[in-house]
């Protein structure tokens, strides 16, 4: 008897020790989460390096859109209004950056120091891979704002010099 109660014993504890399946498939989406966000805040660091250069863009454009309306703004009506909209497209990519980076929601901690009421269930965990592809997403528009408002501004300022 003393055998079987020990065993038993031994067995609880034993199966204590390990995951449950809810444990597995909570670990296994935040996992996947906290990959795609890597992968989101990569991107992101790549687009970052090219705040500076959306700046000096916008500041050039700005100069030459400034330089023509002191030419002649009727003649170079159409020109003024084309390095406008290029330097104001890079504002927007910019706000869109900025906006991006003040909502991204990193992925939550698995403390094992947090409570039953902390801790996140299954509903909960699967939402976290959604939250983070459509931050991905929303940032890989960012990044594709950017790169065509660079490419726009290096064209106009290129065909306003010629």
């Amino acid at each position: 008897m003393r055998l079987i109660t020990r065993t038993i014993a031994i067995l609880l504890l034993l199966s204590s020790c390990q995951p449950s399946a809810k444990e597995d498939v909570q670990n296994s989406a935040r996992l996947k989460a906290q990959q795609i966000y890597t992968e989101a805040i990569a991107m992101h660091d790549e687009v970052m390096l090219r705040m500076d250069e959306m700046m000096q863009l916008k500041q050039q454009l700005r100069a030459s859109a400034d330089s023509l309306q002191q030419l002649d703004s009727v003649t170079y009506a159409e020109t003024i209004a084309q390095l406008n909209q290029g330097a104001a497209d890079l504002e927007q990519a910019d706000a869109a950056m900025m906006q991006w980076m003040r909502t991204m929601q990193p992925v939550p901690r698995n403390d094992q120091h947090q409570t039953e009421e902390e801790s996140t269930d299954l509903a909960d965990t699967a939402n976290l891979i959604q939250v983070q592809e459509t931050q991905k997403e929303a940032i890989a528009q960012v990044k594709q704002q950017m790169e065509s408002s660079i490419r726009t501004a290096r064209s106009l300022l290129y065909s306003s010099d010629h």
